[in-house]
Protein backbone atom coordinates (compact mmCIF):
# COMPACT_ATOMS: atom_id res chain seq x y z
CA UNK A 1 0.00 0.00 0.00
CA UNK A 2 0.87 3.47 -0.92
CA UNK A 3 1.51 5.57 2.54
CA UNK A 4 0.89 9.31 2.45
CA UNK A 5 1.90 11.58 4.66
CA UNK A 6 1.08 15.64 5.69
CA UNK A 7 2.62 18.31 7.55
CA UNK A 8 2.59 18.81 10.95
CA UNK A 9 -1.03 20.79 11.73
CA UNK A 10 -2.81 22.37 14.44
CA UNK A 11 -4.92 25.22 15.74
CA UNK A 12 -4.56 28.43 16.50
CA UNK A 13 -4.54 29.20 20.47
CA UNK A 14 -6.43 32.10 21.95
CA UNK A 15 -3.77 35.15 21.93
CA UNK A 16 -1.19 33.00 20.13
CA UNK A 17 -0.01 34.65 17.01
CA UNK A 18 0.41 32.23 13.70
CA UNK A 19 4.42 32.27 14.46
CA UNK A 20 3.53 31.12 18.06
CA UNK A 21 1.26 28.02 17.00
CA UNK A 22 4.22 26.57 14.43
CA UNK A 23 6.52 26.94 16.76
CA UNK A 24 4.14 25.04 19.41
CA UNK A 25 2.64 22.67 17.28
CA UNK A 26 6.18 21.43 15.83
CA UNK A 27 7.59 21.32 19.06
CA UNK A 28 4.45 19.70 20.40
CA UNK A 29 3.78 16.67 17.23
CA UNK A 30 7.48 15.80 16.75
CA UNK A 31 9.73 16.85 19.20
CA UNK A 32 11.55 19.50 16.64
CA UNK A 33 12.29 22.74 17.53
CA UNK A 34 12.36 25.24 14.17
CA UNK A 35 13.12 29.37 13.29
CA UNK A 36 13.69 31.96 10.58
CA UNK A 37 9.88 30.84 9.79
CA UNK A 38 8.48 31.62 6.73
CA UNK A 39 5.21 32.28 5.19
CA UNK A 40 3.91 30.11 2.28
CA UNK A 41 0.44 31.19 1.98
CA UNK A 42 -2.79 30.50 3.60
CA UNK A 43 -6.37 28.34 2.47
CA UNK A 44 -9.53 28.29 3.41
CA UNK A 45 -10.55 24.77 4.98
CA UNK A 46 -14.36 24.37 4.14
CA UNK A 47 -14.01 20.70 6.77
CA UNK A 48 -13.82 22.60 10.19
CA UNK A 49 -14.87 26.51 8.59
CA UNK A 50 -10.98 27.42 9.56
CA UNK A 51 -7.89 29.04 7.79
CA UNK A 52 -4.79 27.10 7.34
CA UNK A 53 -1.66 28.84 7.20
CA UNK A 54 1.45 27.07 5.47
CA UNK A 55 4.87 27.85 6.62
CA UNK A 56 7.91 26.60 6.22
CA UNK A 57 10.76 26.71 8.48
CA UNK A 58 14.41 25.89 9.12
CA UNK A 59 15.71 22.81 12.21
CA UNK A 60 16.78 24.69 15.58
CA UNK A 61 18.74 21.96 16.80
CA UNK A 62 18.26 18.55 17.12
CA UNK A 63 17.47 16.51 14.27
CA UNK A 64 15.92 13.51 17.27
CA UNK A 65 12.02 13.05 16.17
CA UNK A 66 9.82 12.12 19.02
CA UNK A 67 6.16 11.40 17.92
CA UNK A 68 3.29 12.49 19.80
CA UNK A 69 1.56 9.33 19.01
CA UNK A 70 -1.84 11.01 19.94
CA UNK A 71 -1.58 13.37 16.87
CA UNK A 72 0.74 11.70 14.24
CA UNK A 73 1.29 8.09 13.46
CA UNK A 74 4.66 8.85 12.07
CA UNK A 75 7.49 11.33 11.43
CA UNK A 76 10.49 10.89 9.46
CA UNK A 77 13.22 13.13 7.14
CA UNK A 78 12.89 12.65 3.96
CA UNK A 79 15.42 13.62 0.90
CA UNK A 80 13.43 15.76 -1.90
CA UNK A 81 13.75 12.17 -4.58
CA UNK A 82 11.58 10.63 -2.23
CA UNK A 83 8.78 12.63 -1.65
CA UNK A 84 6.04 11.36 -4.59
CA UNK A 85 4.49 13.83 -6.94
CA UNK A 86 0.97 15.51 -5.81
CA UNK A 87 -0.68 15.39 -8.94
CA UNK A 88 -4.27 16.44 -7.15
CA UNK A 89 -3.53 20.02 -6.26
CA UNK A 90 -5.87 20.23 -4.01
CA UNK A 91 -4.41 20.89 -0.60
CA UNK A 92 -2.19 23.51 1.18
CA UNK A 93 -0.36 20.53 1.88
CA UNK A 94 -0.13 18.80 -0.99
CA UNK A 95 1.34 22.12 -2.86
CA UNK A 96 3.77 22.70 -0.03
CA UNK A 97 5.56 19.40 -0.45
CA UNK A 98 5.68 19.81 -4.04
CA UNK A 99 7.75 23.23 -3.55
CA UNK A 100 10.35 21.08 -1.59
CA UNK A 101 9.76 18.33 -3.76
CA UNK A 102 10.97 20.27 -6.74
CA UNK A 103 13.74 22.93 -4.30
CA UNK A 104 11.62 25.70 -4.94
CA UNK A 105 11.07 26.01 -0.85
Amino acid sequence: PVKHYALVAGFNEIGESIEETVHREVLEETGLRVRNLRFYKSQPWVFTDTLLFGFFAELDGSDKITVQEDELSEAGWFYRSEIPEDRTHLSLTGEMMEQFRKGLA
